[in-house]
């Protein structure tokens, strides 16, 4: 993947592609081992903006790089599965330069293009895949083109893994705009109509994500639903949330680990984004401070989520007891909140008195799969 510079003023792009490699690279990786195929789809391929002449810092090459590259590594532990890549554009002119990018691939994964949008191309992609495990990236540039109702056939997959870019920034803007059309717009983004109540609340970003993962949720029938949030680079103020499916416990840690990277890239990138905009405004240079020291705004909303997540612990527990592997998930949901910090949570907790763990030993540091978590005053 090339670096951040490829992608100054669209450093939000930047970020996306981080998270897509780092993530991509994880569940590849992992369904390769243990299956004999796994597929990648990217539903709205482009390619878009590139500044790289070969296109490195695109969706497209960055996914082939880096299936090539989980493929040759699985090649000498013995594994040799199937990895394909199936690239789904609509503008002519995109489609054609995708088409030259994919003959001129050079490398083990099978690569397809089909043209069209990615709705019409749905009921394709679902039959050239079959029941393979198979990881959707939907990235499109607004919220249309993958209505909640024509993402089901994908979404009710039992062998797969969906992440959307929901694109906050764009949908808030338009959340007030009461004409017909872009009602009917919203109404088939969400797959309901119950989004207009978000006009008359306060913090309307958490309750637009809220509705939309519980409507992925509801639709694909995911245990699962999680998302992270990629800020504007000169603001306070979210550009997108990447929303993530998966019928896999394990999958919402790894999802967490790769956003525990990205955000650390995030702090740095923007730090140097608004570096640069100053020196452009007051035409002095400035020494580069870049740290790896958290920003306020990033301490205070990880604090924020913590604290949700030692209510959520108690409110699932309040319940009954849970089996340590089923409560993980449940609060990892929340975004910033990590299997490290869960395990400081429940190891305060039962310091204090407040829960029990069955099966902890004195020797254990933290919990373990098969150990059951309880309310300290249920028997």
């Amino acid at each position: 993947m090339k670096p951040s510079v490829y992608y100054r003023g669209r450093e939000q792009t930047y970020l996306k592609h981080l998270f897509l490699e780092q993530y991509l690279e994880t569940v590849a990786y992992h369904i390769g081992y243990t299956h004999k195929e796994f597929v990648y789809v990217d539903c709205f391929a482009g390619p878009w903006r590139a500044a790289d002449e070969e296109l490195g810092d695109t969706s497209i090459r960055i996914a082939l790089d880096r299936l090539n590259s989980v493929q040759k590594g699985l090649a000498q532990r013995q594994k040799k599965p199937v990895i394909r890549a199936i690239f789904v554009e609509e503008s002519p002119a995109a489609f054609a330069t995708l088409e030259k990018m994919l003959k001129q691939h050079s490398g083990a994964v099978q690569a397809k293009a089909f043209p069209g949008t990615f709705e019409d191309n749905i009921p394709r992609i679902v039959d050239e895949i079959g029941s393979i495990f198979t990881f959707f990236f939907v990235d499109p540039t607004g919220w249309t083109g993958f209505a909640m109702d024509n993402l089901r056939p994908i979404l009710q997959r039992n062998h797969g893994e969906v992440m959307i870019n929901f694109m906050y920034d764009s949908i808030n803007r338009f959340l007030n705009y009461k004409s017909k059309s872009n009602e009917k717009s919203l109404d088939r983004c969400f797959g309901t109509g119950s989004w207009r109540a978000i006009r008359e609340v306060p913090d309307r970003e958490s309750a637009m994500v809220n509705l939309y993962e519980e409507q992925v949720r509801v639709t694909g029938g995911f245990p699962y639903v999680t998302s992270t949030r990629i800020l504007k680079p000169l603001h306070e103020r979210a550009y997108f949330h990447l929303i993530y499916a998966t019928r896999n416990p394990k999958g919402v840690e790894k999802f967490r680990d790769v956003e525990q990277k990205v955000v650390a890239v995030q702090e740095k990138v923007r730090a140097t984004a608004q570096r640069e905009r100053r020196e452009q405004r007051t035409g002095q240079a400035e020494m580069d401070f870049a740290s790896d020291v958290p920003s306020t705004a990033l301490l205070d909303e990880r604090s924020g989520q913590l604290q949700k997540a030692e209510a959520r612990v108690l409110a699932l527990l309040q319940e009954g007891p849970l089996r340590f592997e089923k409560l993980q998930p449940l609060v990892l949901k929340l975004p910033l909140v990590r299997a490290a910090d869960l395990n400081k949570i429940l190891g305060q907790m039962r310091q204090e008195g407040h829960i029990v763990i069955d099966g902890f030993r004195p020797k254990d540091r933290v919990p373990k799969p098969g150990y059951v978590v309880r309310l300290a005053d249920l028997k």
